[in-house]
């Protein structure tokens, strides 16, 4: 498969108080370019629901070692491949206009049937055609400390704001309420994000925010009805 590449103008509602780019659009644009890509070689939204099957990102690594401002323009790029029998591997690069890589991302998929709720093996869904495609972005660095102190819990309830056309809470929303814990101060921003997602979330839940800190790592456990339902790790700048 080819790669996409798009050009992008960074938009005022993308930016925070700094003028920056929000890291939580950058999921976002992750988003979009994967199911850009993936409708146009047969396997997007459209496709997978007539088969009854449905993508989900179970895992993604994030880096941002640039967050462009306010009106830059800047150039993604994606293509995916096989990691495993029942796992698509996507990478997301995003460069300025010099052409220097600012952001990568590492994304890691699974095809999930919508009535077992199971994966399903990328060979049976006629998907094996994707080549092996290795990991980008090596994130063995951000393992955190079992034995770090608790700073906080946080309490919300998902809304429909954050519910996207699955019909479940975006991902991109469980990085913001993690954003969420941690103190607003200038330049204070994560240069490395990951994110394991490990159950899906839905509109009117009660979830909270378990936030732990040592050093220029935080580690926010979001949980609900007893369940797990996303890990981020995050390194600060």
């Amino acid at each position: 498969m080819e790669d996409l590449v798009l050009p992008h103008s960074i938009a005022s509602y993308e930016c925070g108080a700094d003028l920056l780019l929000k890291p939580e659009c950058y999921l976002l644009f992750c988003q979009e370019m994967a199911e850009l890509h993936a409708s146009r070689n047969r396997m997007g939204y459209d496709w997978v629901m007539e088969h009854g099957m449905i993508w989900v990102e179970v895992k993604g690594d994030f880096e941002l070692l640039r967050r462009p401002k306010w009106k830059e323009r800047v150039s993604l790029r994606t293509n995916t491949g096989q990691a495993s029998p029942l796992q698509a591997r996507r990478f997301v690069e995003m460069s300025d206009e010099e052409g220097e890589v600012i952001g990568r991302a590492d994304l890691m998929w699974a095809l999930i049937d919508i009535n077992t709720r199971r994966p399903m093996p990328l060979k049976r869904a006629e998907l094996d055609v994707l080549a092996t495609c290795p990991p980008i972005i090596e994130a063995e660095s951000l393992k955190f400390p079992e034995e770090a102190e608790e700073l906080g819990v946080a309490h919300l309830v998902t809304s429909r704001r954050d519910v996207d056309f699955n019909g479940h809470i975006n991902n991109s929303a469980y990085l913001t309420w993690a954003l969420d814990t941690m103190p607003r101060t200038p330049g204070n921003a994560p240069r490395r994000i990951h994110v394991t997602y490990k159950h899906e979330s839905m509109v009117g839940e009660p979830l909270s925010i378990t936030h732990c800190a040592v050093g220029k790592l935080s580690r926010h456990s979001i949980e609900g009805g007893g369940s797990l339902r996303a890990l981020i790790t995050m390194e600060w700048q």
